[in-house]
């Protein structure tokens, strides 16, 4: 437990906090430019689908389930942009609050967050709106989203509020960004496109008691005296996470090349915007010496002579330049991982790639040769860029879970796992979150293509990370983006809520 610190121990912890200012604004204002051209994806695909979300008010035709599922596709994904474009705007403001010195910047990013959010929070409402049936669809409880009743109604009067249009209006009229700032010209996009649009109509009136003057609220049902120590949480866990690198390094001995794992990280901003509990994934490819022990078999090695190789690394140093270039070790120990992450597909040590603080790793039912094939695929994708389109038809840039689909996609020469793919908002893809909820439904039935090898659960209270067992993480995949407060809510309370001033 955290328990009561002293005011200079609170004032160091802010001073750590700043002195990451550079790194946080740069990050703050990618993820705004995502969760914004992510809103200007989805609303151009409600635009082209009239059928849909533009129905003739003189045709008394009911939409048919897979029409609903498709609404309610759209719905999950858009208040995923929309909570994370709240979460930014909120931190920013409160930034600004804290250090005279950051508030012109802080400002700005906080305007561009708060535009954006109001630009597409209209957009949304005055397609959605105009349909009595999606309204009354989208406030139906809809468990598998885990979003209460009602949801839509407040959801549109959070958005249209007095409060929160009188301070759209404020702060754009008074604001003025910084012409050579890099999204100044997205900035002015926005506010131009919410002066186009009539509001008329649309704006609801709610008193300041019953509209959280926050975004971030709207979305975290989370009690008070938790959300008001979030932000000292986030501080003090900095760098760190659950699982140590001693623990991952140990726990890569149980791991085999051609495994790949799940992982969750808390704390991060970037949970609210990626669908699920399980958010991010990575291949397993073991060390150099790993490789040639594991697949030192009579099948690998035709198959490498086929290739016109006489050993599994000459072909991976042939298939990847980067690979080929690299000293073999990262700043926290020796490679061991292939992921995608914002710099593009990397090799990682399993220190640096197992940092998290839950993570389930998973071993395809298939022989070596073909987890040599899928380890040679991943090598193929290494140094492309991250797929921020989240677009699974092209191969010119990877998501994580994306990296492992196409390592392991069956073909005329590998056998492959036969991994589903959803379609959200019209687009074919597979999150880790799924590949879950997969393994879940398909485990000890004829249709299983992969194991549970182990499941590391983290526990915030005691804040350690421990090997835990599979019945444990049979559903994991349901839990909520604050399942952590679930674990022990009156302790978390007591250990991460200080005084308020």
């Amino acid at each position: 437990m955290l328990g009561k610190k002293p005011f200079a121990l609170a004032l160091f912890c802010y001073s750590l906090l700043f002195g990451l200012e550079a790194l946080a604004e740069s990050t703050d204002v990618q993820a705004i430019r995502i969760q914004r051209q992510g809103l200007l994806n989805l609303i151009s695909y409600i635009d082209q689908k009239p059928d849909i979300f533009n129905r003739s008010k003189l045709l008394p035709v009911l939409l048919n389930r897979a029409e609903k599922q498709t609404v309610l596709d759209v719905w999950g994904v858009y208040l995923d942009y929309m909570a994370t474009l709240g979460v930014l705007a909120d931190k920013n403001e409160l930034y600004q609050r804290q250090s005279s010195a950051e508030h012109d910047r802080r400002m700005q990013i906080h305007a561009f967050a708060m535009t954006a959010y109001y630009r597409f929070g209209l957009a949304f409402i005055s397609r959605i709106g105009r349909d009595p049936e999606l309204v009354k669809w989208l406030n139906l409880a809809h468990p598998d989203l885990e979003l209460p009743a009602k949801m839509y109604q407040k959801f549109s009067n959070q958005v249209l509020s007095d409060w929160n249009t009188v301070r759209f209006d404020d702060l754009t009229s008074s604001l003025s960004v910084d012409a050579q700032s890099s999204f100044a010209a997205q900035f002015s996009a926005d506010r131009l496109a919410v002066r186009q649009q009539s509001r008329t109509g649309l704006l609801v009136a709610n008193s300041a008691g019953t509209v959280s003057r926050s975004l971030f609220r709207t979305w975290f049902p989370i009690q008070r005296g938790v959300a008001k120590g979030m932000g000292k949480v986030k501080v003090w866990r900095i760098g760190e996470t659950l699982i140590t690198p001693e623990q991952a390094l140990s726990f890569s001995r149980d791991l085999e090349p051609g495994d790949f794992y799940l992982t969750r990280k808390e704390w991060r901003l970037t949970n609210v915007g990626i669908p699920g509990f399980w958010t991010h994934s990575a291949i397993y490819i073991g060390s150099h010496a790993e490789r040639e022990q594991y697949f030192d078999t009579p099948e690998v090695k035709q198959w490498l002579a086929e290739q016109g190789f006489n050993s599994f690394d000459a072909l991976l140093r042939a298939t990847s330049e980067i690979y080929a270039r690299h000293p073999g070790y990262d700043a926290m120990g020796e490679v061991r991982a292939i992921e995608a992450l914002n710099a593009g597909v990397i090799f990682n040590s399993i220190e640096t790639s197992l940092a998290a603080d839950g993570a389930a790793i998973f071993r395809p039912l298939l022989g070596k040769l073909e987890k040599a094939k899928a380890i040679h695929n991943a090598f193929y994708y290494t140094g492309q860029p991250y797929d921020f389109d989240f677009d699974f038809d092209s191969d010119n840039a990877m998501v994580c879970s994306e990296l492992i689909f196409k390592a392991y996609q069956a073909g005329t020469t590998q056998t492959g796992v036969d991994f589903p793919l959803y379609t959200v908002a019209g687009r074919k893809m597979l999150t880790p979150n799924e590949i879950a909820q997969w393994y879940d439904a398909t485990v000890d039935t004829a249709e299983q293509e992969i194991e549970l090898v182990m499941f590391i659960d983290g526990n915030e209270k005691d804040r350690v990370a421990f090997r835990s067992n599979s019945a444990a993480f049979k559903g994991s995949w349901q839990r909520p983006d604050w399942y952590l407060f679930k674990q022990s809510p009156s302790a978390l309370i007591d250990a991460f809520t200080t005084e308020s001033n």
